[in-house]
């Protein structure tokens, strides 16, 4: 990829600056839900399916989207793109604080999640592009951070205000950062990426060969990376989205189950840094993503027979989860060239949001047909052993390529 200068070197720092906006609006518009999803099912009288599925849908125009969003930020720039999904996530948080229907409540999780997943093909194509070739597993580690840091604001600023005020003033609150964020966005991202008049054509849908054959020119070790994203997707999420549900059908109040449940997102602050600090100096992210979906399995399948020790468990997880996200993102410019670098990163937003769409729906249908969450977590742990599986095959496939 192009080399930036010395006035582009220092403008990045910024540009991860404003990639973390996107990445913080991303987790605390998906994370508005679980702190209380318990008193949304209550109130509108919802199954654990249908609660699930108010997680799922959040994802479900990510799938259709996300690609078509990488290549028309390629075309189009960061900035308008950008600002569209900001304001798409604003008005689905109205749209469901508003709401007294699944109906109602559905289609602004549609809508928010369209806005808020775009923003996460733009952030790290941008890290992408003006990280090229220098400090990238850094960038990524530091990145990463903001999805965790959203994560706990989320279960425990908004548990506390749908404790006290109800849960639509918890989506209302939810709604303030993102307006923030707009209007820094705008402020922050310069008009042109580093080295742009070095910068090779964005990869084109042709003709002769339509959406198919564009998502074959990606290649299958992308194909390879995206499986393992949608598999630690579908884990994360699913625990996140059941587990305050989960403690405080055991007992813990909605406050304390939130608490608990964030703690899952307390050790990617440290390890998730320091990973992306690691894979820059040490070629070993395969092996690192690898090792961490067998952990997550283990640990997961420990959470409903915890007990007394929940808050352990949950930061064993954590810790296992913390070491996934950097080195994933970080083998993407290893495994695609520069100019398909929106479509990779399309194809990565993608699989997360079918990790998303699929995993709270199928952990709360398994809740509801077993009677108890051991089914649920049992799933999530059947999800963690996929990731590992995704990396061991992207071995065999680099090694034949």
């Amino acid at each position: 990829m192009h080399a930036v200068t010395a006035v582009e070197a220092h403008r990045r720092w910024t540009i991860l600056g404003v990639a973390y906006l996107c990445n913080l609006t991303f987790a605390i518009t998906l994370q508005s839900v679980p702190p209380v999803l318990g008193l949304v099912m209550a109130e509108l009288g919802l199954s654990h399916t249908q609660g699930g599925l108010l997680m799922s849908l959040y994802a479900l125009p990510g799938v259709i989207i996300s690609i078509p969003a990488g290549m028309l930020a390629d075309r189009y720039g960061q900035r308008l793109i950008g600002t569209i999904a900001f304001l798409l996530g604003i008005a689905g948080a109205v749209i469901f604080a508003t709401g007294d229907s699944l109906t109602v409540l559905a289609l602004g999780r549609i809508i928010s999640g369209a806005g808020a997943i775009v923003l996460m093909v733009l952030s790290p194509q941008l890290l992408a592009h003006w990280f090229s070739g220098r400090e990238m597993g850094v960038a990524m580690g530091i990145f990463h951070t903001g999805f965790p840091v959203g994560t706990i604001l989320a279960l425990n600023l908004l548990a506390v205000a749908g404790e006290g005020l109800g849960w639509r003033a918890s989506i209302w609150l939810s709604a303030v950062l993102p307006v923030a964020s707009l209007g820094l966005f705008l402020a922050l991202l310069p008009s042109s990426q580093p080295g742009a008049h070095q910068a090779s054509a964005p990869v084109q849908i042709r003709p002769d060969g339509g959406l198919i054959r564009t998502l074959g020119m990606a290649g299958l070790p992308v194909w390879l990376v995206a499986a393992s994203w949608m598999m630690f997707n579908a884990e994360a999420i699913s625990l996140s989205t059941f587990t305050p549900d989960f403690l405080a059908a055991s007992g813990r109040s909605l406050t304390l189950a939130g608490f608990v449940t964030s703690a899952v997102m307390w050790p990617a602050l440290l390890i998730g840094p320091a990973t992306g600090y690691l894979i820059d100096r040490v070629d070993g992210k395969r092996t690192v993503v690898a090792l961490a979906g067998l952990a997550i399995a283990v640990f997961v399948l420990m959470v409903p027979s915890a007990a007394g020790w929940t808050l352990a468990v949950i930061l064993l997880v954590g810790i296992a989860q913390a070491a996934v996200p950097a080195p994933v993102f970080a083998l993407v410019p290893e495994v695609t060239r520069p100019e398909k670098m929106g479509l990779a990163f399309g194809i990565i937003s993608t699989s997360l949001n079918a990790g998303v769409l699929i995993g709270p729906a199928a952990a709360g249908l398994a809740r509801d047909l077993t009677g108890s969450y051991q089914g649920s977590y049992i799933l999530m742990a059947a999800f963690a052993l996929m990731i590992t599986l995704s990396m061991a095959l992207l071995g065999l496939a680099t090694r034949r390529g």
